[in-house]
């Protein structure tokens, strides 16, 4: 007899009130959701049984990429390729691909002079939290990587796999941030030792990181100063779903910039001139998980590692048009809806401003639980925090035990922070509902009153919040961007 484990369990899952804040997968709106239900009810037209041979397939994957080419105006000299798997796998067939030849620098690589030394080169990677770590380890496997901090500075090797808390951010130095210095170079500006020499980097890991304090204005940028010839590539991922910590604007480095836009694809407009490649897992943002997503500068394309397979090897897939192997065609599908729903309410800007006013909401909820005995600790400076994946950690390991119970009960559920990290992360992805937002918010202020008042009466019966605290969350809502003309593209020092 076959198992009802699985079915039982999902049909328990389903039934569970609330809203599920999950880091791992986004949540698809209700209407998108019921399309999608429809689109896979048994019959010659399920789009579980689709052949991708077919030239309905052909269409639906010309049409998602089409939509999505609108909503980030990618232009045409960037091939958008369809893959299966997740953006952990790009981990690995990023480096494989580019690192089989430099050509001529930054200027090459953004298509406006071609030749030069082919030779092979290593890549240059930013450490900004757990995901980048995993990043720089796989890419190790295939070549030579250097690894900077936020800050610009060089990083010994090892250094940036800690997860311990000294080395989550490698990030901004406290005090005044120096003028960028060249790639290497230590606080100073003299030329820092080389680790293989001494074992020392020239940014110490537990007095860099992005913290939030009462005297600093902490700056958004991260400059890094390269030599000439020596990378193919800077990657970056933009928003670490683990640490809570997102780039406000991009990496100034001359190279082209490789992003891991996994959480946070659609939610701001791209600079494309900056960028050479962007991969997403698009489970969090798009669509169901299964598919991944590479837009990739076409200058860039040919120069894969001789162990490259040819099923991973970016050029031959846009030659075949993503079709090289089987496309996990229904999370194609997914995507095609989500995106033109996306498109439908307002595109990207839309997006960007309504991910802004919720994050306000949740901040100002924070800002009011602290006047409870100030239970919240945010440790990243407000320009540095994620929008996406607001994290926070309690005063005390049974605070935040007893807050995710209470959450739980109240239909608020996977905030646990990362196993990394612990503490509370809240997922604030392009499908969550308005009203999920607005009664987490309450629920803060409510557990935070709770607490101070030595954690008497049930929590989680009921959620309620004054007047005044409403208040100051409405006032943070109507000061939130709600145009498209409000929400500028993210660029260099423009934003700062």
């Amino acid at each position: 007899m076959a198992s009802r484990s699985f079915p039982e369990a999902s049909a328990a899952w389903r039934a569970a009130p609330g809203c599920s804040f999950s880091a791992a997968a986004g949540p698809l709106p209700d209407s998108v959701a019921r399309e999608v239900s429809e689109a896979c009810r048994p019959g010659p037209g399920s789009i579980l049984s689709l052949p991708f041979t077919s030239a309905a397939y052909r269409g639906l994957q010309a049409e998602t990429e089409a939509c999505l080419r609108r909503l980030l105006a990618i232009p045409d000299d960037f091939a958008v390729l369809f893959m299966p798997g997740g953006a952990s796998a790009q981990f690995a067939m990023l480096p494989m691909n580019l690192l089989g030849g430099c050509g001529d620098g930054h200027a090459e690589a953004l298509g406006e002079r071609k030749g030069g030394d082919r030779s092979r080169c290593g890549a240059l990677y930013i450490a900004s939290g757990h995901w980048s770590r995993r990043a720089i380890a796989e890419a190790r496997r295939y070549g030579e990587v250097a690894v900077a901090g936020i800050d610009g500075r060089l990083i010994a090797d090892g250094d940036e796999t800690n997860e311990g808390d000294a080395a989550r951010g490698h990030a901004i130095p406290r005090g005044e941030r120096p003028a960028p210095a060249a790639f290497g170079e230590g606080a100073s500006g003299s030329a820092a030792p080389s680790p293989a020499r001494s074992g020392a980097a020239s940014s110490s890991p537990a007095s860099s990181r992005p913290s939030a304090g009462p005297d600093v204005p902490w700056p958004a940028r991260c400059a890094i100063e390269v030599p000439a010839g020596r990378f193919a590539y800077a990657h970056f991922t933009s928003n670490e779903t683990a640490d809570g910590l997102r780039f406000p604007v991009w990496p100034e480095v001359a190279l082209p910039l490789a992003a891991d836009m996994t959480s946070d694809l659609l939610s701001r407009p791209l600079d494309w001139q900056r960028l050479g490649l962007v991969y997403a897992g698009m489970q969090k943002t798009v669509c169901a998980p299964g598919l991944a997503l590479v837009v990739v500068r076409r200058s860039l394309l040919g120069r894969a590692l001789a162990c490259t397979p040819k099923v991973m090897n970016y050029a031959a897939l846009a030659e075949a048009d993503s079709r090289l192997c089987t496309p996990p065609v229904p999370a194609v599908f997914v995507a095609h809806r989500m995106l033109h729903w996306i498109e439908a309410e307002g595109g990207v800007p839309v997006m960007a401003a309504r991910l802004a006013r919720r994050h306000a909401l949740v901040q100002a909820a924070l800002a009011e639980g602290n006047m409870h005995g100030q239970p919240y600790r945010q440790a990243l400076a407000p320009a540095w925090r994620s929008p996406v994946n607001p994290c926070f950690q309690l005063s005390d390991v049974e605070g935040c035990d007893a807050f995710l119970a209470a959450a739980e009960t109240a239909g608020l559920r996977d905030l646990g922070g990362h196993p990394a990290h612990g503490g509370v992360r809240v997922s604030l992805y392009h499908g969550v509902r308005d009203d999920a937002v607005e009664t987490l918010a309450d629920f803060l202020v409510t557990f935070a009153r709770h607490r101070s008042q030595g954690g008497r009466g049930p929590c989680a019966s009921a959620v309620r919040v004054n007047a005044h605290a409403a208040a100051d969350r409405a006032a943070a809502r109507a000061a939130i961007p709600t145009a498209a003309a409000d929400v500028p593209v993210v660029k260099g020092r423009d934003r700062t």
